[in-house]
C-alpha cells in the first residue's frame, strides 16, 4: 500500500457512512411525505332538525282582507338535508339520518344549515334562507361518535301569509275556475288534518271515474312581494296534481293559469310538506308592471288506469322576507 493509502481508506469509509447516514434521512422523510401521520376523526350523528317556532315573525293575511288569518300557525317542515361546516370551512352536504367524520382539533365550531328539495326536486337540495343556521362548538373526540340535535325556525324578519287554512268561517277559498257560484269547489272537512294549533280543518278534492279531473283557484287574488319567494303547503294525496299561479296585470288583463310544477302521490298515508320556489315567475310577470296580483291554481287528474282518488291539502302560505 502506498503512503497514506490507510489514511485514504479511512476518510473514504468515513464519507461513506455520512453518504449512507444522509441517504437513510432522505428516505425516512420521503417517507413521511408519502405516507404522513393520519388524523383520527371525530364522528357526528344527526338524525333530524328540531324546528322552533319563532314568535318575532311577522303573519299576513295574503288577501288582506279575512279577519283571523293573519295567524302564524305552527309550522311543519321538511327539512332531509343538511349543508354542514367545520370553522366555517364546508365539510359537505348529507341527506338525514346520517353520521359523518369531522377531522376536528382542540374546540373548534360546527355550523349546521337546513336544506329542503326545491320543487320537490332531490337533485335541487338547496340550504333554505328562510330558516335559521345552528351553530355549536365540538371538542374534538377522535374515533367516537358526538349526537347532536341541531334547531332551526324562521329568521325574525321573515313574513308568512295566510293564502287558505281551510278553517270554518274562513271565507269563499277556492272556486271552480272563472269564479262564481255558492259553494267551494274544494270542499273543507273535518277528521283526517294536520290538527295543527286547534286547527281540524283541510281541502279535500275527490275525484271518481276514469279521466276525471278538476282545476279550482282561489276565489280571491293576492299580492307577492319582489324578491325572494315560495308557496308552501302540506298535502296527502292519492292522485297527481299541479300548482299553478295567474297572473292578474290589470282589473282586465289577465295571463292563463302557468303550472310551476307536477306532484307525484304520496300514497295518502302521512302528511308531506311541499316547497314552491315561486320567484321566478313573479319576477317575469312583474317587469316593469306594478300592481301584480295573482291567483291560486290547484289541477287534480286521475292516473291512467286509476277510478277514484283524493287530495287532501293544509296550510297553504306564502313565505317572503
Amino acid at each position: 500500500m502506498r503512503p497514506g493509502g490507510a489514511t485514504m481508506l479511512k476518510i473514504f469509509t468515513q464519507w461513506r457512512c455520512l453518504l449512507f447516514l444522509f441517504c437513510a434521512v432522505l428516505f425516512s422523510q420521503a417517507c413521511n411525505i408519502i405516507n404522513p401521520h393520519e388524523v383520527t376523526p371525530t364522528y357526528v350523528h344527526i338524525d333530524s332538525f328540531n324546528f322552533v317556532q319563532n314568535n318575532s315573525v311577522h303573519p299576513f293575511d295574503a288577501y288582506n282582507h279575512h279577519p283571523g288569518n293573519g295567524v302564524l300557525a305552527p309550522t311543519t317542515h321538511a327539512i332531509g338535508s343538511i349543508w354542514v361546516y367545520y370553522n366555517e370551512n364546508p365539510i359537505g352536504i348529507f341527506d338525514l339520518p346520517v353520521t359523518f367524520p369531522v377531522m376536528a382539533s382542540g374546540t373548534q365550531g360546527l355550523q349546521f344549515a337546513p336544506a329542503i328539495a326545491v320543487n320537490g326536486q332531490n337533485n335541487m337540495v338547496n340550504a333554505y334562507s328562510y330558516y335559521t343556521l345552528d351553530t355549536t362548538t365540538l371538542v374534538a373526540n377522535p374515533g367516537h361518535i358526538v349526537n347532536y340535535v341541531p334547531k332551526t325556525g324562521f329568521y325574525s324578519d321573515v313574513k308568512v301569509g295566510t293564502i287558505a287554512n281551510f278553517e270554518a268561517g274562513s271565507g269563499q277559498l277556492f272556486l271552480p275556475w272563472g269564479g262564481g257560484g255558492d259553494g267551494r269547489a274544494i270542499e273543507v272537512v273535518p277528521g283526517d288534518t294536520l290538527g295543527l294549533n286547534g286547527s281540524y280543518w283541510s281541502g279535500l278534492i275527490t275525484l271518481n271515474g276514469v279521466g276525471d279531473s278538476t282545476i279550482d283557484s282561489t276565489a280571491d287574488s293576492f299580492s307577492i312581494p319582489d324578491g325572494t319567494a315560495f308557496i308552501e303547503f302540506d298535502y296527502k294525496s292519492t292522485i297527481p296534481f299541479y300548482i299553478g299561479l295567474q297572473a292578474n296585470l290589470s282589473s282586465k288583463i289577465t295571463s292563463t293559469p302557468n303550472y310551476l310544477i307536477g306532484v307525484n302521490p304520496n300514497g295518502g298515508g302521512s302528511w308531506q310538506k311541499f316547497y314552491l320556489e315561486v320567484d321566478g315567475f313573479t319576477a317575469e310577470a312583474q317587469s316593469g308592471i306594478t300592481g301584480v296580483t295573482y291567483n291560486l291554481y290547484i289541477k287534480a287528474v286521475l292516473a291512467d288506469g286509476q277510478t277514484s282518488g283524493r287530495l287532501l291539502i293544509d296550510n297553504i302560505q306564502l313565505v317572503t322576507f
